[in-house]
């Protein structure tokens, strides 16, 4: 019976030490270009007009109450003011003890046009933020042992932590080449729920890639299309990469992509940082896209942990394609999950001349 108390005892330790390791880093999305608010404030209006966007991920089914994500995002383009309005609302929940984090952002952009060939969009985000955690549900190991009560809840005091934050990106662009860098946290605030000061770490992501080639119909322009993209993050520690490609098929498009740090030794094993391989389908019908994207482990939690599941739904809708066509607005090239009207009018529309300087 000691041994059996011992034994969850550590497992229940081990989770909840995991657990908090793990939340000091934010979610993540394999489809980062179906949530482009959550992945660059810069993004916010990148299309003709509203768009709203909406994302789930189940990380982990394998693991009993691992991570569920959801997202879901709204952001208008306004070409009087020549800017993107956006807000985002996603919500994670991680573990047996419901730890959950909630954000709630306002995002602002701003396009400038460099040259013929090139524009520059920098954007900002303010974010309200809220974690949780229900205590009840936590037991520790002087709680099971001992015959009184446990002195580890005196340090859990808060159930709940609020905090205030901010973003800032920048995101370049021609119409093959696309290159994007956001820095999150900056006012790192404290989410700790005990009597002590746990700060959030910057995050840094840096993204972009590059249109291969398109196939082009008279009838119906660009009917097919491949495309390169990266993701690079960095928070504390740790660092992810993502590099993948996407092939599009009107309506279908298929993506693959590899997430880790290749050739980079992570640990004192020596071991290379291996995470997933990511398969992606998503179909075009009118304004509407759905995507579903699965992660193969390529981890040491194999098939144990059953990879994970992503949902995305794109809606759009008051687009005005005159904008691209007399060339205010170049059609943002990332991918067509990014931006479905991309590939469609770059043949169709001619620069402006007028400069920021």
């Amino acid at each position: 019976m000691m041994s059996g108390i011992l034994k969850h005892t550590f497992l229940s330790v081990a989770l909840l030490f995991v657990f908090v390791q793990l939340r000091a880093q934010d979610p993540h999305f394999s489809q980062f270009y179906a949530n482009p608010l959550y992945m660059s404030p810069s993004l916010a209006g990148s299309t003709d007009g509203g768009r709203l966007v909406a994302n789930y991920r189940n990380q982990w089914p394998g693991v009993n109450t691992a991570y569920k994500t959801y997202a879901v995002s709204f952001d208008n383009f306004f070409h009087t003011i020549n800017s993107g309005i956006g807000l985002m609302l996603y919500q994670d929940v991680a573990g047996s003890a419901g730890l959950t984090t909630s954000q709630f952002g306002f995002q602002y952009s701003y396009n400038l046009v460099l040259n013929d060939e090139w524009q520059v969009i920098p954007g900002l985000q303010f974010t309200y933020g809220n974690k949780s955690i229900d205590f009840s549900k936590l037991n520790f190991g002087d709680e099971m042992i001992g015959t009184g009560g446990s002195g580890s809840w005196q340090r859990l005091n808060n159930e709940k932590a609020n905090y205030i934050d901010f973003a800032s990106s920048v995101f370049l662009y021609s119409s093959k080449y696309w290159f994007g860098l956001t820095v999150d946290h900056l006012a790192q605030p404290n989410y700790t729920f005990l009597n002590e000061e746990m700060k959030m770490s910057l995050k840094y992501v840096l993204f972009g890639g590059m249109n291969i080639w398109t196939e082009r119909s008279r009838t119906k322009g660009v009917s097919r299309s491949f495309s390169f993209s990266y993701r690079f993050q960095h928070q504390l520690k740790n660092t992810q990469t993502d590099l993948g490609v996407y092939w599009h098929n009107d309506p279908l498009e298929i993506g693959v992509w590899y997430r880790g740090v290749p050739f980079i030794s992570t640990d004192r094993a020596s071991n290379v940082n291996q995470d997933a391989i990511v398969a992606l389908l998503s179909y075009n019908y009118g304004p509407f896209r759905i995507g579903y994207s699965y992660d193969v482990s390529i981890s040491g939690l194999g098939w144990n942990a059953q990879g994970a599941h992503e949902l995305s739904l794109i809606f759009e809708f008051n687009q005005r394609g005159s904008l691209r066509m007399n060339g205010k607005r170049p059609a943002l090239p990332c991918s067509e999950t990014a931006n479905p009207l991309s590939s469609t009018s770059r043949s169709k529309y001619k620069r402006s001349r007028r400069r920021i300087f």
